[in-house]
């Protein structure tokens, strides 16, 4: 499937311009720190760097001026990096944080989960470091305000539903359990989705592909670090959630189901490729992803608004927040592209359907069966379809849903 390219590519360099940009570079090794320096030079039109050697200058220049991007080294005399970063979270959640680090200590990597945005390896090699910096830069620019940044960066992870948190919590312990047993439950939870295969496309596990499938994740991983992750890291333990703002997320749970089963039909009524439906069907979990963040109550994120007003906010905010976050974590740049563009397929620079109009048509064919029957339009964008000359598929779409439907409820 053809990835659109809204949010992907790089800047003109504009010279006789200060840049705007500011990204702070923390290493104890001054070799090395000298060597970032060097590498990134040709930068310096773009990005404002400052280079320091330790936890504490780097929280030093933070308050002094706040920077967009920290990359900071694991391991470090006096304050180490998942240190640095947790009270970077605490002081400057907008900031964007990255961990670079060559020790592939799991201590004090599962500490750095919840902190660090993405986990680069060492040695780092020029390009793969700028490409970091500068795809997490661009992200910034589809946020609306400084605020949603802030939310963004107060997540360390995803709120699961307790039912289903004590589920794969049961299942893990249990003797005999299997790579499918697990991956069938974490499967059915977004926050569980997301949260594992943010690890295990982090640098960290060394991944040589992009992994977007939950059993392909595990299978991975391991049953052993799964049940480490689960029961000893918290990685897919509950938070305490909101359920008056929006819908709740048992309803989130079920309508991110089955847009993703639904996504996955319509790929291949399309006659896409089985990879393509699997990434159809992920995005589709996922696209509602921002929900989740503000849901989460413990960071707060509409203070003492109303219900009404939250409901709006969401509504307006939810899909490039989402996106934002996901993009930060590393997933793919089609998926991120499908869960920001999942209202508005026609921002998506795809000249045909593409991952963004599959997941709008399957967001609103779903909504279109809870409010307005098989016929209904939902939150369909018509001109989007009129104008890509595929209006007339939308028959054939709602049989191919409405016959998976039919072999789920006949299983």
């Amino acid at each position: 499937m053809k990835a659109a390219s809204a949010l992907v590519g790089s800047k003109p360099v504009i010279t006789g311009v200060t840049p705007t940009m500011r990204i702070l570079f923390v290493d104890d090794e001054s070799n090395l720190l000298d060597a970032t320096r060097r590498s990134l030079h040709h930068m310096r039109n773009e990005w404002r760097m400052e280079f320091v050697s330790s936890g504490a200058a780097a929280l030093e220049s933070l308050a002094h001026e706040p920077a967009d991007v920290l990359v900071s080294d694991m391991r470090m005399p006096g304050m180490d990096g998942w240190q640095l970063l947790a009270e970077v979270k605490k002081r400057h959640p907008q900031v964007i944080r990255l961990i670079l680090s060559g020790y592939a200590d799991p201590t004090s990597t599962m500490r750095s989960i919840g902190t660090a945005h993405q986990y680069l390896a060492k040695p780092c090699e020029s390009a793969t470091l700028k490409a970091a910096i500068a795809k997490a830069l661009l992200l910034r620019t589809m946020l609306s305000s400084e605020h949603l940044a802030q939310l963004a960066g107060n997540v360390e992870l995803l709120p699961s539903t307790p039912q289903a948190f004590q589920e794969v919590l049961t299942c893990l312990q249990q003797p005999n359990v299997t790579v499918a047993d697990a991956a069938r439950l974490i499967a059915r939870d977004v926050a569980m989705t997301a949260n594992i295969l943010k690890l295990v496309n982090s640098a960290f596990f060394g991944a040589k592909q992009t992994i977007s499938r939950v059993d392909r994740a595990i299978a991975y991983l391991g049953l052993d670090t799964i049940g480490a992750l689960v029961l000893g890291h918290s990685v897919f333990n509950q938070h305490e959630v909101s359920r008056t703002r929006g819908a709740s997320i048992g309803n989130l749970w079920q309508h991110s189901l089955q847009t993703a089963a639904a996504a996955s039909a319509i790929a291949l009524c399309e006659q896409y490729s089985a990879t393509s439906a699997e990434e159809a069907f992920l995005a589709g979990l996922l696209h509602d992803v921002g929900k989740l963040v503000f849901a989460m109550k413990s960071i707060n994120p509409l203070g003492d608004a109303d219900d009404a007003q939250a409901a709006t906010q969401i509504e307006l905010h939810h899909a490039e927040v989402g996106a934002y976050l996901l993009g930060l974590w590393g997933f793919p740049t089609s998926i991120v592209e499908a869960v920001a563009f999942h209202h508005t397929p026609s921002r998506s620079l795809d000249t045909g359907l593409g991952l963004a109009g599959i997941v709008h048509i399957a967001n609103s064919l779903s909504y279109a069966d809870q409010e307005g029957g098989a016929q209904g339009t939902g939150k369909l964008e018509v001109g989007f379809l009129e104008y890509r000359g595929l209006l007339d598929r939308l028959p054939a779409w709602r049989a191919a849903i409405g016959s998976l439907r039919l072999d789920q409820a006949m299983s």
